[in-house]
């Protein structure tokens, strides 16, 4: 049992590193601006891309499913004599749910982003922590991203619990149609209504309309000076002076 969950928390804490070394389990950013402004306007140093659901599925079921191979091989194997444990199929449809959930989201993301042009997508808001990244959308928490996520950890802990008590792989007696039916049915409604998603909605509470008032100075016009203004004088032609000359009187 320790054994198990010792590999077990081994691969979680390599997937972890990586994941936040690399953008491996982050969503793709559609418009590089509207990422930079978003982050500057929320005041978030060295931003990331907010985690992927469907990557973060994946990554998911990939540690549990190969950390209980490992663990099988290493507990049943003795001296040169290695045991390879049959899969059973439930375990490759858990892999396959997983994995084409992937690969329709990234189907998804890549048609958006060719008519996304420069509204602001869900892809282009930077992370605000690993849980609310994988049950938001651009609005918000979402119901049909949180059921995803309930319905993943519940059959996720039926997994490891079995394997735990029983030291085997899970086959379909354990993880029967009826759950694998709720986990098809909970990748469906996701990938169905994430198609909605990433239509420039500004919805979500992280993003704020800053409007800043640029006051530009005006010339000012000088002073008027209140100045008396003298007309000349005018002048009278010098041909057309009169003088009255004295009379003269007869002798």
């Amino acid at each position: 049992m320790y054994l198990y969950l010792i590999i077990l928390l081994i691969l979680t804490i390599a997937v972890v590193l990586v994941a936040s070394k690399s953008h491996m389990l982050r969503n793709q950013v559609f418009n590089h601006n509207n990422y930079a402004n978003i982050a500057a306007v929320n005041n978030i140093e060295n931003p990331k891309p907010a985690f992927s659901l469907s990557r973060t599925q994946l990554a998911f079921w990939t540690v549990i499913i190969s950390s209980t191979f490992i663990y099988i091989v290493i507990n049943f194997s003795s001296g040169t004599s290695i045991v390879i444990p049959n899969i059973p199929p439930v375990n490759l449809v858990l892999l396959g749910i997983a994995a084409g959930t992937s690969v329709v989201a990234k189907v998804i993301d890549n048609s958006q982003k060719d008519n996304a042009g420069n509204s602001i997508s869900q892809q282009d808001l930077p992370s605000k922590g690993f849980l609310t990244d994988i049950i938001s959308d651009e609005n918000g928490i979402s119901i049909h991203r949180l059921q995803n996520v309930i319905w993943t950890a519940i059959v996720g802990v039926i997994y490891i619990y079995y394997v735990i008590i029983n030291s085997k792989i899970p086959d379909g007696t354990i993880i029967n149609n009826n759950l694998l039916g709720l986990m098809g049915i909970s990748a469906g409604t996701y990938l169905g209504l994430k198609t909605t998603e990433n239509s420039g909605g500004t919805g979500l509470a992280t993003i704020h309309t800053v409007a800043a008032t640029v006051v530009i100075p005006q010339p000012v016009p000088p002073p008027a000076i209140n100045s008396q203004i003298i007309p000349p004088a005018s002048t009278i032609p010098s041909g057309n002076i009169q003088t009255d000359k004295p009379s003269s009187s007869a002798p």
